[in-house]
């Protein structure tokens, strides 16, 4: 049985540092994980060039996608169909990626919390998204981190500029 991790712990942890934020409290060096990093920045490189395909091998094979406004994918063809939906809606140009919690719950268990900026194209006009995303991950045995579980929403105090 492969280990997972609660996504409310993920969420607790998130709150617990959004609130010591907001308390003027200075947050510590974030504490990254390499491969999870490069997991990251692979899933930035990958949306911008708009690679549903590859997007898709970055979670495991029975992964789950809650992303605010569209319906749930569950394993890594519904997520590449949906991504496919979505790139022919909107052209993908940026994904900017900022974790803002990370946590290592066990040496091949994750999750990490953090705010997101997405650029893309709808007829021919630029759309910009901000929002806030949950994930838990885990390394499989050739040492490589795949997402299990991203939720995302709309950061409610962000605005278009």
């Amino acid at each position: 049985m492969r280990p997972t991790i609660s996504l409310s712990l993920a969420v607790v942890l998130m709150t617990g540092a959004a609130h010591l934020a907001a308390q003027g409290v200075p947050a510590a060096p974030l504490k990254d994980i390499p491969g999870l990093a490069a997991t990251r920045a692979s899933y930035m490189r990958l949306y911008a060039a708009g690679d549903a395909a590859g997007l898709a091998m970055l979670f495991s094979p029975d992964a789950t996608v809650d992303e605010f406004g569209a319906p749930r994918m569950k394993g890594r063809a519904q997520i590449e169909a949906g991504l496919k939906a979505a790139f022919g809606m909107q052209t993908p140009k940026l994904l900017e990626i900022v974790p803002v919690s990370v946590t290592e719950t066990s040496s091949t268990v994750a999750a990490e919390g953090g705010t997101y900026h997405q650029m893309d194209t709808a007829k021919g006009k630029a759309v910009h998204i901000w929002g806030r995303y949950v994930i838990s991950a885990a390394k499989d045995t050739a040492g490589t981190w795949h997402l299990q579980y991203l939720m995302g929403f709309p950061d409610s105090t962000k605005t278009d500029k």
